[in-house]
């Protein structure tokens, strides 16, 4: 009787899972399949912090497709150009909506379209325009909700004040509270 398992046939199975592991991701990655695809110009206004070629183009909220091209605009130095690639049966419009999101726990950047109901130009490449602030980091968010902060506490600044004033005269009206003691309970010592 053979104790051992023949070592060809057990590595030949853990190749075949592997494989089946890496196609099974393969295919996840790429929902949008294989088929007919239509191509679309993007102008962004701004920078696009983190956008890759190859990232994925959502349309409400569904992958489509994927970034095909990325370069800056001549003649326009703040002017991102992308071209992205999407399934033909996606109903984009004139007039969609085209803007950028940050995904995920690390903020992976994807192009996302909604909606629209003006239909395209057939013939060239449609140019989609980006929303002006759409290339916004969540890092120049906060940047502009804390300066918005500091011009409310800045006109403020004197109210504010005041408070903190009445807060001290409040404070030394209340009665000493008397420091907790550390001396043993009677229950304690029996």
């Amino acid at each position: 009787m053979e104790t051992r398992a023949p070592f060809v046939v057990v590595g030949a199975f853990v190749l075949a899972a592997i494989a089946a592991v890496f196609g099974f991701i393969y295919s996840l990655h790429n929902a949008g399949g294989l088929g007919p695809r239509a191509t679309y110009h993007v102008q962004f206004e701004g920078s696009v912090p983190g956008l890759l070629v190859g990232a994925a183009v959502l349309f409400n909220g569904i992958r489509v497709g994927e970034v095909s091209e990325l370069g800056l605009a001549p003649g326009k130095p703040r002017g991102v150009n992308a071209t992205i690639s999407v399934a033909s049966t996606v109903a984009v419009r004139a007039d969609t909506k085209v803007g950028l999101e940050f995904q995920g726990l690390t903020g992976v950047p994807v192009i996302t379209l909604e909606g629209g109901m003006l239909v395209a130009n057939t013939g060239k490449v449609p140019t989609l325009i980006a929303d002006p602030g759409a290339g916004q980091g969540m890092s120049q968010a906060a940047r502009d909700a804390l300066r918005k902060v500091d011009s409310v506490l800045t006109e403020n600044s004197g109210a504010l004040k005041d408070t903190i004033a009445n807060f001290k005269c409040f404070r030394k009206a209340l009665p000493a509270t008397p420091a907790s003691s550390t001396a043993s309970s009677p229950a304690s010592n029996v």
